[in-house]
């Protein structure tokens, strides 16, 4: 330690004694004041420790409750699956679609369906507020068929005075068009709603239908011009119950394109409206309350067709194209 520095002349007239005396206070006083700092730093440390310990147990703690309810929720997706399953199981009564399949194999009228050269083909098209695209985009597209041997059966979904008087203004034979006297019923949620919505109208339709052979069309979407006169050839060809084709979509809420394809049938690779399918299948119904499954309605149909067995052909060609845009925009 050094000494304190005291004035020149009072340094000189200090005994020994006193020199020895004053460092031994001024050590005394720095020794201390250093133990003091030792202690705080000390105090503060432990304390650190001691908030890092109580850090470390509240975040064991929750490492805990996050993993128990981890637990719970693998619990309860396991839970709401197996309903949904359950759900499935009895909603899609498989063993009873595969009996009455085979039923109607045996049928004259199946056999029939094959051996006629120039079939009629109906085209169902649900309908709702889209007049002019009903008009000038859905219609239109069928009326420009290369194969034009078809019938067209509209179904709209409540009254309509502007889609009735349009399509009487065409004057044209070949177009049915009837009215359910008001909207059919669908969840308020609008995503379930998207599930379903038109489905008793596409129902209705095919019950109509006079033809051997079932298109299917969207108000709002179009075929190709060789769209029957393809899949009709395809189907034929390979004496399948079902035959489809690409589609392109068109996606107007994002601006985006893609291609909807897939073989066999997969979940939003796969559209009624790029299909053609035999009139005895008129068994297979779309489920208007497909969204208690969570599934879209098309798609829950040709599950259950390809599980009960129904003979399908495809094709990679473009045969319509889906006007898409998401279900929030929908009206």
């Amino acid at each position: 330690m050094g000494r304190l520095k005291l004035d020149g002349a009072c340094e000189e007239n200090m005994s020994p004694s006193l020199h020895s005396m004053r460092d031994s206070a001024v050590n005394r006083l720095l020794g201390l004041s250093l133990r003091d700092s030792l202690t705080g730093v000390q105090g503060s440390l432990e304390r650190i420790e001691c908030q890092n310990l109580e850090l470390r147990e509240q975040y064991s703690a929750l490492r805990n409750e996050y993993s128990a309810f981890e637990e719970r929720l693998a619990f309860q997706d396991r839970r709401i699956r197996a309903q949904l399953e359950q759900a499935k199981q009895e909603r899609d009564n498989i063993p009873s679609l595969k009996a009455q399949l085979e039923a109607a194999r045996q049928t004259a009228e199946y056999g029939a369906v094959f051996r006629e050269k120039e079939p009629l083909v109906t085209v169902r098209i649900p309908a709702f507020k889209k007049t002019t695209e009903l008009m000038d985009v859905a219609i239109a597209s069928v009326l420009k068929q290369t194969y034009d041997r078809f019938e067209i059966i509209v179904v709209n979904d409540g009254p309509n005075e502007s889609t009735r008087k349009a399509i009487e203004g065409l004057n044209e034979s070949r177009i049915r068009y009837v009215e359910f006297p008001e909207q059919n019923k669908y969840p308020d949620d609008p995503h379930l709603r998207w599930m379903v919505a038109g489905s008793p109208g596409m129902n209705l339709g095919a019950e109509m239908a006079q033809g051997s052979w079932i298109a299917p069309l969207d108000d709002d979407d179009e075929f190709t011009a060789d769209h029957v006169e393809k899949l009709l050839a395809l189907a034929l060809d390979q004496e399948a119950e079902l035959a489809y084709g690409a589609l392109t979509q068109k996606h107007l809420t994002h601006g985006t394109e893609n291609r909807i394809w897939s073989y066999p049938p997969a979940i939003s690779q796969f559209s009624f409206m790029g299909a053609i399918y035999m009139k005895p299948l008129n068994f297979f119904r779309y489920d208007q309350q497909s969204w208690i499954v969570d599934e879209p309605g098309d798609w829950n149909l040709i599950r259950r067709m390809t599980l009960a067995g129904v003979r399908m052909a495809a094709t990679e060609d473009i045969v319509g194209t889906m006007y898409s845009v998401s279900y929030t925009h929908k009206s």
